[in-house]
């Protein structure tokens, strides 16, 4: 009983040392997003407008589920639609982005602790293990994901969760490892589209593992290869079945709701919608239908991430490991979610930004626990240590490059009292906002959404906009009058990134007006207030 009970407390003091590290990485994810979002008054345009998503579903004019949007995945705005039930209560959840702040507090939190318990559970040391997850956690790439509201920070704990879970299994052989892994992949699914070729790879893995790596005694009336498949064909069934779960139920919510089962592919505010203002770019029109344009484009992304995977090759050389299987499944995991924006670098839908490729560093990360558990020699565990300080230097560097990094390099351009133009455009837009609770405060206000979301979540009466979202949004468009519409916010047409359907159908009205509608005010150069005087 005296081994058992100290057996007990060793393992709940490794799980209280990975929570307390997790908290810690809370605190200080929470510290950073509260100097933007509230000292600064800056935030990530998506960040801010995941939380709009889920400030529609609870405080719009027609509040309700589907609100929430079918072109973004979902999840990262359900987490911030539970902070946002306070906002009554707490109005800055919303209106400096404080509920987005806190799901990627949350979800970088969680990466931490179930990291740190990885390498405790390979039988690593729990302080080797903390300084390795801290030198991950708080480079600049991944801590910016952790208090920017994005989708990057739930996506990077589930897929980490799945990685762990799934070589958990390839050693151990239990079945609720593989579970873990399955929905692990699936809950992906619902942060970002890259969990389908990263699940691809999951299962490509899983064929691999069980054909020719867990080797178990086979019946003698029935062949090796097939009584391996039987079993591949079972270990399929367990991690397929979420994933796909999640794509059907993904597309019948899109048909049902939507009209249109690939809407969030080609709908109206989806990247390929987005995108095509962008496209006369020569650095983006050079790789459309170019694959080794777009693969070099990629491979050079990839490269700023790569040092860990480096050194986890480097281990297996050391260790006549590099000629396994396992190296790989490490190999189709790494390129997986890579070659996706190969894809669509080719097809015109992505614009490459640097964080779309940063899922190679969790990727491998998530890997090191497994490989160290396999190493012989104890001294080659400074190799990981020398790849992340590495790698941390790396990453500094690069978020410095606006020309490399263009979307992270925006937060240290609105530091330490520098603004970019974004920060006065957010500026403008709060203003615009204080402009109609003053002025308009019981008129009906028709907006799409898409580019007044801050606007929007800034107001002190958020009923009184028609937005993108509400039941007759379209109708009252297309007749203003009939739906009591007493001013149009219109966005300043031409930009790349501002879609609007007022401007659809009303090409010339934000320049000439028209019969029906009066200017009334102009902000700045990119908004304008008309009256429906007919």
């Amino acid at each position: 009983m005296t081994e058992i009970s100290q057996d007990l407390e060793a393992k709940r003091a490794k799980g209280t040392l990975a929570w307390l590290i997790g908290t810690g990485v809370f605190v200080l994810e929470c510290a950073a997003g509260y100097y933007y979002n509230v000292y600064v008054g800056y935030y990530h345009s998506d960040g801010i407008s995941r939380v709009a998503n889920a400030f529609y579903v609870l405080y719009s004019r027609n509040p309700h589920l589907g609100a929430i949007g079918f072109v973004w995945n979902p999840l990262p705005s359900m987490v911030d639609l539970i902070f946002l039930l306070l906002y009554p209560l707490i109005p800055a959840l919303a209106t400096k982005g404080i509920a987005g702040l806190l799901m990627s507090a949350l979800f970088a939190s969680l990466t931490v602790s179930v990291l740190v318990r990885a390498f405790i559970n390979r039988g690593l040391s729990p302080w080797y293990g903390v300084c390795l997850t801290l030198l991950f956690a708080l480079n600049p790439m991944i801590f910016l994901t952790g208090f920017n509201g994005l989708s990057d920070a739930p996506f990077i704990f589930f897929i980490i969760l799945s990685i762990v879970a799934f070589l958990n299994w390839v050693d151990a052989h239990e079945l609720g490892d593989l579970a873990v892994s399955s929905f692990a992949v699936a809950t992906a699914f619902w942060c970002r589209y890259e969990a389908v070729p990263f699940g691809f790879s999951i299962i490509v893995s899983c064929v691999i593992v069980t054909m020719f790596i867990n080797k178990v005694p086979k019946p003698h009336s029935e062949g090796r290869f097939h009584y391996n498949w039987s079993r591949a064909e079972g270990t399929l069934a367990v991690i397929v079945t979420p994933l796909l779960y999640s794509i059907i139920l993904w597309i019948l919510l899109n048909a049902i709701i939507m009209h249109n089962p690939l809407n969030f592919l080609n709908g109206d505010y989806t990247n390929t919608a987005q995108i095509q203002g962008h496209l006369n770019d020569s650095i983006y029109a050079v790789m459309l239908n170019n694959p080794l344009k777009a693969s070099m484009f990629a491979f050079t992304k990839v490269l700023i991430f790569s040092i860990p995977l480096l050194a986890i090759l480097i281990l297996r050389l050391l260790n006549r490991r590099i000629l396994r299987w396992d190296t790989l499944i490490l190999i189709g995991m790494i390129v997986s979610i890579p070659v996706l924006q190969i894809i669509m670098l080719m097809k015109g839908t992505s614009l490459g930004w640097l964080r779309y490729f940063l899922y190679v560093l969790p990727v491998s990360f998530a890997w090191l626990p497994y490989e160290l558990s396999k190493i012989k020699n104890k001294w080659q565990m400074v190799i990981p240590l020398i790849a992340m300080l590495l790698n941390l230097g790396v990453l500094s560097y690069v978020i410095t490059q606006p020309l490399i990094a263009p979307d992270e390099n925006t937060f240290l351009q609105n530091s330490f009292g520098q603004h970019n133009q974004t920060y006065y455009d957010q500026k403008q837009d709060i203003e615009i906002a204080e402009y109609l609770d003053q002025n308009y405060p019981s008129s009906n206000i028709l907006v799409d959404s898409f580019s007044a979301y801050l606007i929007i979540l800034e107001s002190k009466f958020p009923k009184r906009f028609y937005i993108t979202s509400d039941y007759f949004f379209k109708n009252a468009v297309s007749h203003p009058q009939e739906y009591n519409i007493n001013y149009l916010l219109v966005p300043k047409p031409g930009s790349a990134s501002v879609l609007s359907a007022i401007n659809d159908a009303y090409p010339n009205l934000y320049y000439n007006g028209s019969d029906w509608a009066e200017l009334v005010k102009e902000f700045g150069t990119r908004w304008r207030l008309y009256k429906v005087i007919k």
